[in-house]
């Protein structure tokens, strides 16, 4: 196991029982669960539907929905002080800072894969003559850049959450009580999967989306642990989210703020196919990071 993997999880080696651990999860779930009905309440006091607005295919329900996850920042806040005895930027590594270089860096490889995927499913449907694609925000690029700048914030606070949760403290946890690599990046990863189950808008295409999210995170865990620091994961899953929602989207609530719609079914074999494409390509990309990463640091050594 290289230092940097070690160093990722060695401040964490304390106060890591299993108990801490459940109660962590447990108390993460009731914060999430408790600021979310506050808010939801205080809101309907208003007569404010929050479900509504965050349905309603519009920026502001988009904001919305972004800024759901923000409990999530709370509740690992509140478990890493009260019964880890550390603040909550231990788990961005053991600087306690993110690594900005890696964040970008991150955000160079979704983009290639990005780029790979578009060209291939653009070479299919000229094959077939069909066109998928139609304007959305582009059509109004006033309003679009209006609602950039805070969106940025809401999707830092979206990806944030996830990696601090899965990728941060699940990851560090299970690593710390002596799991191997295996169990800590499977673990956070089909947990990550499960979560994003949506059988009603997605159909069967609801296992394809599961298993490829699974896979995306076995990806961010593989990397953090290899860097010894969240900033990668971050960006990986930072960028992801900026061109799925900002640059192409489903015609639904999540791509209100798209500036191309991608107006097919969700449930039809060829957004399924998509996503298997998505995630095999993005395993050879971080296949060929990780064996030229391991190519310089054996160099270096």
């Amino acid at each position: 196991m290289c230092n940097l993997q070690v160093s990722f999880f060695q401040h964490a080696l304390e106060r890591n029982q299993i108990w801490r651990v459940f109660m962590g999860l447990f108390i993460i779930a009731v914060t999430y669960f408790a600021v979310s009905y506050i808010i939801t309440y205080a809101l309907a006091r208003n007569e404010i539907d929050l479900y509504q607005v965050m349905m309603s295919r519009s920026p502001s329900g988009l904001a919305l929905i972004l800024l759901t996850f923000f409990p999530i920042w709370i509740g690992v806040a509140l478990v890493n002080w009260v019964l880890h005895k550390r603040g909550l930027s231990a788990l961005y590594g053991p600087s306690h800072k993110l690594n900005w270089t890696h964040f970008l860096k991150a955000g160079s490889f979704v983009v290639a894969v990005f780029l790979i995927v578009e060209a291939i499913t653009q070479l299919y449907l000229l094959s077939r003559g069909q066109d998928i694609y139609s304007p959305n925000m582009i059509d109004d690029l006033s309003c679009w850049f209006a609602w950039m700048l805070p969106m940025l914030g809401l999707l830092i606070i979206q990806s944030g959450a996830e990696e601090i949760l899965f990728r941060g403290y699940l990851l560090q946890t299970i690593s710390a009580r002596g799991g191997n690599f295996i169990w800590a990046a499977i673990l956070p990863s089909v947990l990550f999967g499960a979560l994003h189950f949506d059988y009603e808008s997605f159909g069967n295409n609801a296992f394809a989306y599961v298993i490829s999210t699974a896979i995306f995170g076995m990806i961010l865990c593989a990397v953090t642990l290899r860097l010894g620091n969240l900033g990668a994961a971050f960006g990986l899953h930072f960028f992801n989210n900026l061109i799925a929602i900002f640059i192409y989207g489903l015609n639904d609530e999540l791509g209100a703020m798209a500036l191309i719609h991608i107006d097919i079914d969700p449930k039809s074999p060829l957004l399924g196919s998509g996503m298997i494409l998505q995630s095999i390509i993005s395993i050879v990309v971080f296949g060929l990071w990780h064996k030229h990463y391991m190519r310089v640091n054996s160099t270096a050594s």
